[in-house]
């Protein structure tokens, strides 16, 4: 069953690209990401008070969990329709989620107080080469620095909110837990979405104009309960039931699925991009490669590097 929860998510997370793509025709960057927090929140929430609904949150854990919540839900679910509606393909942005894991490495060592060992500094030493000619890449069509730079800041967004969630709540019930956090992100959202004018001033307006709104409506549809709702459950239930280590094999699926979807929709694919993607992942495999203490344990929860893309998109 883990193995049909890892492939869904893994073709999940990968068309969300696409999905806000289609949703970007008709809504601004603000409404897609509340429209997904907040349709993805109510399914949970029916799967809580149906699935499991003796499922509780610690109040103590409440804070926590909001804070989470808005910094890799809200934050990052702003920026990517945000960078994908400026024209430069979604699958580019795709390939930035082979970042999570490296970023979830450096950022570990403050919050974890966990020392790397040598071979996973070299991994991601290695992997920051093939981060650099991306952002080469994507400078030579035409995207700013100042782009690439938000665009890194997504999976460093969702390598922070993993790490913390690895830290403080591994043992808080993932219906409860995901609902919690998802309600927090659209009540954050909530007070922008509600000001076009807000918006514009933020630098993430509504579309000038709006087309496609069927198919805009149903592309959010699908990209809140099923690919936010469903997924981020599914890999919290992942990362709680078989580790990190697992869980974070999604890294080598999600940017292929992107990448496949971009060559349907005809968007460029360079050579730079295929050779910087195969050495990230390969730096990631080196990274998340268990080490001999890892691999004598069962259940690497608390034993290995928080490498999954917890609230990816994802």
């Amino acid at each position: 069953m883990a193995y049909l929860q890892f492939l869904f998510v893994c073709l999940s997370f990968g068309s969300n690209f696409v999905l806000m793509d289609r949703a970007a025709h008709y809504f601004g960057p603000f409404e897609i990401a509340f429209g997904r927090v907040a349709s993805a929140a109510v399914l949970l929430a029916v799967l809580w008070a149906t699935v499991d609904r003796k499922q509780r949150v610690r109040w103590r854990d409440v804070p926590v969990i909001v804070g989470i919540g808005l910094l890799a839900n809200a934050y990052p679910y702003v920026i990517q329709p945000l960078l994908i509606s400026n024209g430069f393909g979604h699958s580019f942005f795709g390939m930035t989620v082979t970042l999570n894991p490296l970023l979830t490495i450096l950022v570990s060592i403050p919050l974890l107080g966990v020392k790397p060992t040598a071979r996973q500094m070299v991994g991601v030493l290695g992997g920051l080469v093939f981060v650099f000619l991306l952002m080469y890449e994507g400078n030579l069509r035409g995207i700013s620095f100042g782009m690439l730079a938000m665009a890194v800041t997504v999976p460093l967004t969702y390598a922070i909110g993993n790490t913390w969630l690895s830290r403080s709540l591994s043992g808080t019930p993932p219906i409860a837990l995901t609902c919690v956090m998802l309600m927090s992100s659209a009540a954050g959202l909530a007070p922008f979405v509600v000001s076009p004018e807000l918006q514009a001033t933020l630098g993430a307006p509504v579309p000038a104009v709006r087309a496609d709104f069927s198919l805009a409506l149903w592309s959010l549809l699908v990209l809140g309960p099923i690919g936010t709702g469903v997924c981020i459950w599914m890999i919290v239930k992942l990362v709680q039931s078989h580790g990190p280590l697992f869980a974070g094999m999604v890294t080598y699926v999600v940017p292929v699925v992107a990448l496949v979807w971009g060559l349907l929709d005809k968007e460029q694919i360079t050579t730079r991009q295929v050779v910087a993607i195969t050495g990230i992942l390969a730096m990631v495999a080196l990274v998340q490669a268990p080490t001999r203490q890892q691999a004598a344990t069962t259940r690497g929860v608390n034993d290995s590097w928080p490498g999954e893309p917890l609230p990816l998109d994802a």
